[in-house]
């Protein structure tokens, strides 16, 4: 197949966000990310759990979850020294794009990516995430270790291009901070510590971009991928002081903070514009984020620091997608994205297969002609490694030694911002079995996460991660009563407890007793934790769905409404807000509010079929056939889709013999049910919309 584009620039932006993005574009204050917008397509991207940047990132490159590409957090085991370093290459456990790239005789070059070092030989420039890291004390040398840069002839040139904090000038600080000269160095302590924490991430930041540059420049590839962490790293240091000062925000602090995510952004848009010049017309450019960073009235109290704070709680579950170049449609949306579907569609546009063992899609919908999609079984060779992985997370094979102050510095940078909670090698162990599954539960498979947690316990008896994650490891395999069990034992039953301990609670057992089809206890347990914690927007979700099992269709309607107006991006809001529209006779609505929950998230089989039944009301039913079909593909396991279709075979369509095929695949999938859902002493459950 004739490949789409010449040269694809992949730039990714940690944490970058809609809802920074879209008022600075209307401002005039990132004019050429408003110009890739107007030239080509953009759209939310939908994260994955966990959303920890090594792991999404990772995903990113491979098209593939966690738990097949091996890399489960910022940490590993050292197999050598029996101490942890930061993740490797050497550790993940299947191709990332570049190598599948280099394998087909392109030049692939890719910089600063997570678990990138010992920089691999892919045909271009590999500068991996060790190059920004400053090591040793201020104006000494800052030696370039083996294994950063590959081919090593080009490193000595790569070296020169690295910027050291120390190196940062008054001037360019200014332009975050107009009223820096009025900080007390003596007096004020925690404002200098801030403002060299933000010189250290600017020195970083134009580090890579510098990188990025000199290699579009000097050593032109076929593929570059950027990762830039700048946003999420600015974010989590000063998203609190954005603007308007919440209560609680030291109001100095907020004086001299508040335009720094604004610059910020900025920033990443003059460097946007610079790549997109040096790319090229023929090159095909997207900008991507892991996910968002909350920075409106929905950030969460407290600080949005990492260390000291909750970091996770301050991501956004969608992050931005946007791309312009050969046969990229104009000015146009696309919808239903996923971090899963970025190399897919990539491989697709440069012409080459796409393996079957990717867990993402191509975005056919980006491009203005029909994009023709090769596949095969797997891009990985007999010598690859995938499949080893991860059944032994606490131990890694054995890798290059690396210059121990390097480690040593990432690690306790690491430790520092509080991504590590300790330089402890079984933490570091324990985290990635945690991070594993977490893996498991979002993909459904509850047996495999149960076991990992285990593994937790084992390590950390009494962890509170592990025993609630084991709890809803037994409502999913239906040993509900076993579950709310271990539940009431971590956490109480949310009577003697207030705020946020109360709702975390109440929220639990709310949402075992729905799977006990007990909706009027649940509604009593979600309503205590709305009460418990006004910030925890998303409960009247939860409120809603009880209503809608117990058949208040307008109360119902009511409490969606709600979470959407907090929240416009609550997918799970949106599906059963077309619930009700549809049992109060407004199909229409529900079409509409379905769709919008497709929209944000595609991969929910239960919202494709939520779509068809309120197609079939609306008369179309060919659509409603479509929506099936894509709901049994998402779950090839779920008899429903197959018996709505046999259904409309016989009575819309006039095709018996179809009918009485979708009626024995259902009939098989149901029997294959009963056999794996059938917990020790309690009946089978089926999963329902």
């Amino acid at each position: 197949m004739p490949p789409k584009v010449r040269r694809v620039v992949l730039v990714g932006w940690d944490a970058a966000d809609w809802r920074m993005i879209e008022p600075m574009m209307a401002q005039g204050l990132m004019p050429h990310f408003r110009k890739l917008v107007e030239s080509g397509v953009s759209g939310n991207i939908a994260s994955l759990t966990p959303m920890i940047s090594p792991i999404l990132w990772t995903s990113i490159a491979t098209g593939k979850w966690g738990d097949k590409h091996g890399i489960l957090g910022f940490a590993e085991p050292d197999g050598t020294t029996g101490s942890c370093r930061p993740v490797t290459s050497s550790s993940r456990t299947c191709k990332a794009i570049w190598n599948i790239l280099a394998e087909r005789g392109l030049k692939a070059s890719a910089i600063n990516w997570f678990a990138s070092h010992p920089a691999e030989r892919t045909g271009g420039v590999v500068v991996t995430d060790r190059f920004p890291i400053p090591a040793g004390p201020l104006n000494a040398e800052w030696p370039l270790h083996p294994g950063t840069v590959a081919p090593d002839e080009v490193s000595a040139k790569a070296a020169t291009l690295r910027i050291h904090p120390s190196r940062t000038t008054p001037d360019q600080i200014r332009r975050f901070i107009p009223r820096i000269a009025e900080i007390r160095p003596q007096d004020e302590p925690e404002l200098t510590r801030k403002v060299n924490e933000l010189r250290a991430l600017l020195a970083q930041c134009a580090t890579v971009h510098n990188a990025a540059t000199w290699i579009l420049q000097e050593h032109p590839s076929d593929f570059l991928g950027v990762y830039y962490d700048a946003i999420d790293r600015f974010a989590h240091a000063f998203m609190e002081f954005h603007p308007p000062r919440r209560e609680g925000v030291d109001e100095r602090a907020f004086d001299f903070f508040q335009n720094v995510m604004t610059t910020c952004y900025q920033f990443h848009d003059m460097m946007l514009g610079r790549l997109v010049q040096l790319a090229g017309p023929e090159a095909l450019v997207l900008v991507v984020s892991d996910h968002g960073f909350y920075s409106d009235d929905l950030r969460p109290e407290g600080t949005s620091a990492i260390k000291g704070g909750k970091p996770v709680a301050w991501h956004r579950p969608y992050g931005i997608v946007a791309a312009m170049g050969p046969g990229v449609k104009r000015g146009e949306k696309i919808y239903s994205a996923s971090l899963l579907d970025i190399t897919p569609t990539i491989l697709a546009a440069m012409g080459l297969p796409v393996g079957a063992d990717m867990d993402g899609h191509v975005l056919t919908q980006m491009f203005t002609d029909e994009l023709p999609v090769e596949r095969i079984p797997t891009h990985e060779g007999p010598a690859s490694p995938e499949g080893t992985t991860p059944s032994q997370l606490d131990s890694q094979p054995e890798s290059k030694p690396e210059d121990p102050l390097v480690v040593q510095q990432m690690i306790e940078q690491l430790v520092q911002l509080g991504y590590l909670a300790q330089n402890n090698t079984t933490e570091v162990v324990a985290d990635r079995h945690k991070n594993l599954a977490s893996i498991y539960l979002a993909t459904g498979r509850p047996k495999e996460a149960q076991a990992e947690l285990d593994k937790v316990l084992s390590i950390k008896p009494g962890d509170e991660f592990a025993r609630l994650g084991i709890a809803r490891c037994h409502m999913m395999l239906g040993d509900v009563s076993k579950g709310e069990a271990l539940v009431r034992d971590v956490l109480g039953d949310g009577e003697n407890s207030t705020g946020a301990d109360s709702a975390r609670a109440h929220l639990h057992l709310g949402t075992m007793a729905m799977r006990r089809n007990a909706p009027e206890e649940a509604l009593g347990h979600f309503q205590r934790a709305a009460s418990a914690d006004t910030k925890l927007h998303a409960i009247h979700t939860n409120i809603g769905t009880a209503l809608l099992r117990l058949s208040r269709w307008s109360e119902a309607a009511h409490a969606f409404e709600t979470s959407i107006r907090a929240d416009p991006d609550d997918a799970d809001a949106w599906d059963g807000l077309g619930v009700a529209y549809r049992s109060l006779k407004q199909p229409s609505d529900a079409v509409f509010a379905h769709m919008r929950c497709i929209a944000l998230l595609h991969a929910r089989p239960n919202s494709h079929i939520n779509l068809a039944l309120a197609l079939g009301d609306v008369g179309r039913t060919r659509w409603a056939a479509q929506a099936l079909r894509t709901a049994a593909e998402l779950d090839p396991s779920d008899p429903r889709p197959h018996t709505l279709l046999a259904e409309l075979c016989e009575r819309a369509f006039n095709e018996p013999d179809a009918a009485a095929q979708h009626r024995t695949k259902a009939a098989e999938l149901r029997a294959a049910r009963e056999v794996r859902f059938r917990a020790p002493g309690s009946p089978s459950q089926e999963s329902s919309s």
